[in-house]
């Protein structure tokens, strides 16, 4: 997947299924093995990922760019205690906005952000983003 791509992240925290895909239309999907799926359009043109388990495989899913990885991260932390996207920005202290972004995979969070964050969800490695 393209580092300018817009990514669309799904996770459902009942299955503990994650999709992160390029693409709203995901209708095939190959199994790389380990739980790991490519997620392909109509086309066969792959779209991104589904990963079973995820709570317990997000770390080890080196393929996704290091800002969409650390973008699931968030949204699986949140998610597992039940904060919706505005909780989560208030109990930071900043913007619905700038929370949102978190979990978008295209922004670099700030130093400061990424410090408030790791207050509220102590679980989110940055260590990907350091090294990136």
């Amino acid at each position: 997947m393209s580092k300018t791509a817009k990514f669309y992240i799904y996770y459902d925290a009942k299955t503990d299924y994650l999709e992160v895909s390029s693409g709203k239309m995901k209708t095939v999907s190959e199994d790389i093995g380990n739980g790991i799926f490519i997620l392909k359009n109509p086309r066969g043109r792959a779209v991104g990922y589904g990963v079973l388990d995820a709570c317990d495989r997000v770390e080890k899913l080196d393929f996704l760019d290091p800002l969409v990885k650390f973008a699931v991260q968030v949204k699986i932390e949140r998610l597992k205690r039940g904060f919706t996207q505005a909780q989560l920005a208030k109990r930071m202290g900043i913007g619905l906005l700038p929370c949102q972004r978190l979990e978008s995979g295209q922004n670099n969070p700030t130093l400061k952000t990424i410090l408030k964050l790791k207050e509220i969800l102590p679980e989110v490695s940055v260590d990907d983003l350091l090294a990136s």
